[in-house]
């Protein structure tokens, strides 16, 4: 079968050192952890980035940023311009006991240049990775505003989630067994299965955790949530629900996620949004970004009850995006892939029915296990905080694992969008 030049899927399906930019072609830089003056020294070596930002090193400025778990990030700016950077450490950045794998800037850089075809200027744009020092150097979004903060401070524009649900439309059919012949699938889905470690982080804090009494990580307001916590994590039924869920994420290869889809991962500028921080990429079913998305909405919604109408719209523009974008793909595909080979764009109404319904479902099941894990488990959400009082979190924080058990038992139940807004 052949393939237009340039084609993607061949691209990235190369070994690691094969996709280095070109200023990484050479020797791979020995390990070091970046400090805002070595940072400056390392980006003064590399012409094109020392050509954007313009002037000397001399004149050059870094500033540490980092707000996330796991990785330190700088903003350099010089006289024409500024670059972000972001670099692994060895360990999880908030608990320096918790080893941790340096790879993933590797994965988040590959998940740049895999979906960047599909999505265009939906990500940041990526000048340089260099793999020894485990580093990105990318597109500074210095006039965005990280879209949980944007919510909770009612500055995010309505409908902001058009851009995100086309977003997961646009990557979710380009990087599906639809739209590509099987050997390419297989050799992206083969790169990203070497995510190991993040992808246990997930499994662990995600679909598991929450439900075990025993595991330390869990924190919640105690007493106030006693009796929701313990109802969770003895109820059986409710176990076989979330053990479906776990064989839905580690057993269906559908495309190919971003992994952690949540609010604090777009950034926001007008009607600019941004995808961010793709390294826990690997290839499971497009609910799962869906309803990692959605439930975040939902928090904020319950923290902040005076955005409820506003977040019921984004949650159904989000769907009705989302559905648009892979349909339109779907209907206008070239039918490179094996999947839909007889049919193509052709395809049934009754088949893309029962896709949507089969997404729907997978969206409803993980968006209850997100609203669960961001309540009670290790990594939660600054969005409670916005809360009124003490009452009115509490408050928040039950109907939140109220809708999410429900979500969870009744996910093969929801077929529609509809159907999932009667549960919220």
């Amino acid at each position: 079968m052949s393939r237009p030049a340039g084609d993607y899927p061949a691209q990235i399906a190369r070994s690691t050192n094969d996709t280095r930019p070109a200023e990484a072609t050479g020797p791979m830089s020995a390990y070091r952890p970046f400090t805002a003056s070595t940072l400056i020294a390392y980006l003064a070596t590399l012409p094109s980035v020392k050509s954007r930002l313009g002037g000397e090193a001399i004149d050059w400025t870094a500033r540490e940023v980092s707000d996330g778990n796991l990785n330190t990030v700088f903003i350099v700016s010089g006289l024409s311009g500024s670059v972000c950077c972001k670099q692994s450490l060895p360990y999880v950045r908030v608990d320096p006991a918790w080893a941790m794998p340096l790879e993933r800037t590797l994965f988040e850089a590959r998940w740049m240049q895999a979906v960047s075809p599909a999505i265009g200027h939906q990500i940041p744009e990526l000048y340089h990775l260099d793999e020894g020092l485990f580093l990105i150097v990318m597109e500074n979004l210095a006039t965005h505003h990280v879209l949980r903060h944007a919510l909770i401070t009612g500055i995010a524009p309505a409908g902001f989630a058009a851009r995100i649900g086309e977003f997961v439309g646009h990557a979710g059919y380009a990087t599906s067994w639809r739209a590509l012949p099987f050997e390419d699938v297989h050799a992206i889905r083969d790169l990203f299965s070497r995510n190991l470690a993040l992808t246990r982080i997930t499994v662990d804090l995600v679909l598991t955790d929450p439900y075990r009494s025993e595991c330390s990580r869990n924190r919640w307001i105690s007493p106030d949530l006693d009796d929701l916590v313990t109802a969770l994590q003895e109820d059986g039924t409710l176990h076989s629900a979330v053990e479906r869920l776990q064989e839905r994420f580690l057993a269906n290869s559908q495309s190919l996620l971003h992994g952690d889809l949540h609010t604090g991962s777009v950034m926001i500028s007008g009607d600019d949004v941004r995808i961010i921080d793709g390294e826990f990429a690997l290839y499971g079913p497009i609910g799962f970004d869906l309803g990692m998305f959605l439930a975040n909405l939902v928090m904020n919604a319950y923290a902040q009850p005076e955005h409820e109408d506003w977040m019921r719209d984004e949650i159904a523009l989000f769907w009705s995006s989302f559905r648009h974008a892979y349909l339109e793909r779907w209907e206008t595909g070239t039918g490179r892939g094996d999947m839909g080979s007889l049919t193509g764009s052709a395809a049934s109404a009754a088949e893309r029915k029962r896709f949507l319904q089969q997404v729907m479902h997978d969206s409803a099941g993980f968006a209850g296990l997100e609203l669960v894990r961001r309540t009670i488990g290790f990594a939660q959400v600054a969005d409670y905080e916005a809360a009124r009082d003490r009452e009115s979190e509490i408050e928040a924080r039950r109907r939140a694992l109220i809708t999410g058990r429900s979500l969870i038992q009744k996910a093969f139940q929801i077929d529609t969008i509809e159907a999932l807004l009667e549960h919220i």
